[in-house]
């Protein structure tokens, strides 16, 4: 190991593992490319989801020595789902379902970012962030530079509103293709999103929609609002590690595919990264044992190809299963390796593997055929 590790990336899964070595004593760089953490997103909500691993999120953060002190961190316990025929279905989970959190630089608008959050702890811990940076990934000895390739394109917006506080999803293959669109309001602050896997060229005339069809749902008023767009692959990395270059978050292909919300894989991998430095251990070792990785998230791809699959029907028939019972319980069902899900998933990468020439990365792994 070199006397000072270095980084490539200031995301979560960067900072994480910068903030788990620094604290270990170990010297820590990080090379971030934009000119501040969290540069990618405007102060905007998202989840860490709550249901792919049986521990607790707020927990696993609190395990790996993340302060949630300063940051924004609800939890969410109910929200309301609706079909294409914006017929309403109220779900709710006896345990969190997920946590909502803000991203974004931070700054006197949002200073309650998670990115602003781990920035100050690793800074706290003594690393070194070099902005307007770029390592190639055979110079840094963790990979932390997100996603190569969009499979996966969102657009958001974020304003404020006389709103009261909401969890909102709509699912409806004619406004978001592949994905879903959601508004999440708390505290007077609201952000409105639609994300989806094919027709990129007509993100725009999507997002209009998804604002269209929440207006019918719930007229709001719109104050200071700021746009941007994010993306996230569908990848499957055989080789996590390779020639001591350790891939994490999503520069790893660790993504949860079924909603798209990586945060917990980011934060997860980033951890097990430094701990494989700390301990002289096998990242891909590290990796093999851990619940939340390997065979959960394959299974998560099945998901994805089942979610896609049914259609607008099929999606009507998820959210009154949900709506039916325990959400968490309900969508952490979905996350079981159950035989038939095993059974089907080589079918699944053999019918979307890419044949193309891939973009995701030098390391060995399965992605999806492109079909845009």
């Amino acid at each position: 190991m070199r006397t000072t590790v270095r980084i490539a990336g200031a995301g979560p899964a960067g900072l994480t593992a910068a903030i788990t070595l620094a604290r270990a004593g170990i010297a820590v760089e990080i090379s971030e490319a934009r000119k501040s953490v969290g540069a990618r997103f405007t102060g905007g909500f998202q989840i860490i989801e709550n249901t792919s691993g049986a521990e607790d999120a707020l927990q696993t953060l609190t395990r790996f020595g993340l302060s949630p002190d300063d940051f924004v961190i609800k939890p969410i316990h109910k929200a309301v789902f609706f079909d294409w025929r914006l017929n309403p279905q109220p779900v709710k989970g006896n345990r969190p379902v997920g946590y909502l959190i803000r991203r974004g630089r931070g700054g006197r608008q949002s200073p309650d970012t998670l990115d602003s959050s781990l920035l100050r702890q690793a800074l706290e811990a003594g690393v070194e962030v070099r902005y307007l940076t770029r390592l190639k990934p055979t110079q840094a000895d963790i990979v932390a530079t997100g996603p190569a390739v969009a499979d996966g394109l969102s657009k958001e917006m974020v304003f404020s509103t006389t709103l009261s506080d909401a969890v909102l999803v709509l699912f409806d293959t004619t406004v978001s293709p592949g994905g879903y669109a959601y508004l999440f309001v708390l505290s007077g602050q609201a952000t409105l999103g639609c994300a989806v896997t094919r027709e990129f060229t007509k993100i725009d005339h999507y997002f209009n929609r998804a604002v269209e069809q929440f207006q019918k749902i719930t007229p709001f008023s719109i104050r200071d609002k700021q746009t941007g767009y994010s993306f996230m692959n569908f990848s499957l990395n055989a080789t996590p590690e390779r020639e001591s270059h350790r891939y994490v978050g999503e520069a790893g292909g660790f993504q949860d595919y079924l909603f798209g919300l990586g945060l917990r894989y980011a934060t997860t991998t980033g951890y097990l990264s430094a701990q494989s430095m700390i301990h002289n251990e096998p990242y891909t070792k590290l990796i093999g044992r851990d619940a939340l990785l390997g065979v959960t998230q394959e299974i998560s791809l099945v998901n994805r190809y089942l979610y896609e699959w049914g259609g607008n029907l099929g999606l009507a028939t998820m959210i009154r299963q949900a709506g039916r019972g325990d959400l968490q319980a309900y969508l952490a069902g979905w996350h079981k390796s159950v035989h038939w899900k095993r059974w089907m998933l080589p079918w699944i990468k053999w019918r979307w593997r890419a044949s193309q020439k891939c973009m995701h990365g030098p390391q060995i792994h399965w992605c999806r055929t492109r079909e845009r």
